[in-house]
């Protein structure tokens, strides 16, 4: 009698492929869109139109590298890893404020200099709190005021750290994500929106005693009164969108950009917009709620506690960061530097994001 395949190999392959295939769209699509938002700055800054080009393409092939052996790893040997890249990720946050080790840029110590190499600890730092958080709420029968403690402690110590380092952007996210997912653990209701409530009031606390923070607000309710200043920024992401129209000018039609800083990392999306128009926009943002929505139905049918709540956890992570960049490239938020995932550019920020996906597809092979 023919021996028939298991039907765990039939069910799950395809489900890998198909998330597999749109992350490889977003890079490639990423990998182009770079090279048209950088090239003339990289040619007048390295007199090279192919040197913020050549990084990314070299972290790309890192983030695929681990992403393929994440995929084939199974999602207990994170449970193992968890506790130790959680505690390397705070000692690395600290390492940013240590002389010669930690780079200031833009008025934030967010970046390592290590051996020529810039890394962003806070990067690595969305993956530990997720492993962290998915191993304490798979292990807990019941919640108690210990197990509430251990979770308010591993939330707030990376926050706290990064939100020092000037990246408030980050921190919320971070805050906002482990919130989320409170909602697929069994803590009480009462309790999720407790914390929500005390996370928000310190975000409006931490904005409202910081003056450069202040400034920020002002120019998002109104960046033309502050076009010169702390609005040049919003501003010129708006006329690219402006300019965009409906169909776009056309890939890399434009040069100069409108004068906008950042072009080619946490404002990309307006580069986007400028070429290929707002039809351009929602195609690449449904990429990203496909991949989101289907991966989160997927998860929500996992049988392992652990293996659920890190896909779960990372996918979160990937569309929060999703929604806030465009956001604040569309005027609809506050400015803040967080980068779109996949997209923009930053070695460290593709990295990081792969191998969340890599997990991804490793937790969604575990049986249901």
């Amino acid at each position: 009698m023919r021996e028939q395949k298991p039907p765990l190999a039939t069910f799950h392959y395809p489900t890998n492929l198909l998330l597999f295939t749109l992350i490889l769209v977003l890079v490639a699509f990423g990998l182009n869109i770079l090279l048209a938002s950088s090239s003339f700055m990289a040619r007048e800054q390295f007199n090279d139109p192919y040197f913020f080009l050549k990084k990314q393409v070299v972290a790309a092939g890192i983030g695929f590298l681990a992403l393929l052996a994440l995929t084939q790893t199974p999602p207990r040997h994170y449970r193992s890893w968890a506790w130790p890249l959680y505690f390397v990720t705070l000692i690395l946050l600290l390492l940013v404020f240590v002389p010669g080790i930690g780079r200031r840029a833009g008025g934030a110590s967010r970046w390592l200099a290590i051996a020529g190499i810039s890394l962003q600890p806070s990067d690595f730092a969305k993956v530990a709190v997720v492993l962290v958080l998915a191993r304490i709420y798979a292990q807990a029968e019941r919640v108690d005021l210990r197990l509430i403690g251990i979770t308010l402690a591993v939330i707030a110590l990376p926050v706290f750290l990064i939100a020092i380092e000037e990246d408030l952007g980050t921190a919320v996210h971070l805050l906002f994500v482990a919130g989320a997912l409170l909602f697929f653990t069994r803590y009480p209701l009462s309790l999720q929106f407790l914390s929500l409530t005390v996370a928000l009031a310190i975000f409006v606390y931490a904005i409202i005693k910081t003056p450069f923070r202040m400034t920020r607000i002002k120019a998002f309710l109104d960046p033309w009164e502050s076009r010169f200043d702390a609005g040049f920024q919003l501003v010129a992401s708006m006329k690219a969108f402006l300019a965009g129209g409906l169909t776009g000018k056309g890939f890399g039609a434009e040069l100069i950009r409108h004068h906008l800083q950042e072009r080619h990392t946490d404002f990309i999306l307006a580069i986007v917009a400028e070429d290929f128009g707002a039809i351009g926009v929602i195609a690449l943002l449904l990429i990203y709620f496909t991949i989101a929505i289907y991966g989160l139905v997927l998860a929500a049918r996992l049988r392992d506690d652990f293996s659920r709540l890190i896909a779960t956890g990372f996918l979160l992570s990937i569309i929060l960061q999703v929604i806030i960049n465009s956001g604040v490239t569309m005027g609809l938020l506050p400015t803040k530097g967080i980068n779109l995932p996949l997209v923009s550019g930053g070695g460290t920020s593709l990295v990081v994001h792969l191998v969340m996906f890599g997990m991804v597809l490793s937790a969604l092979r575990t049986e249901r």
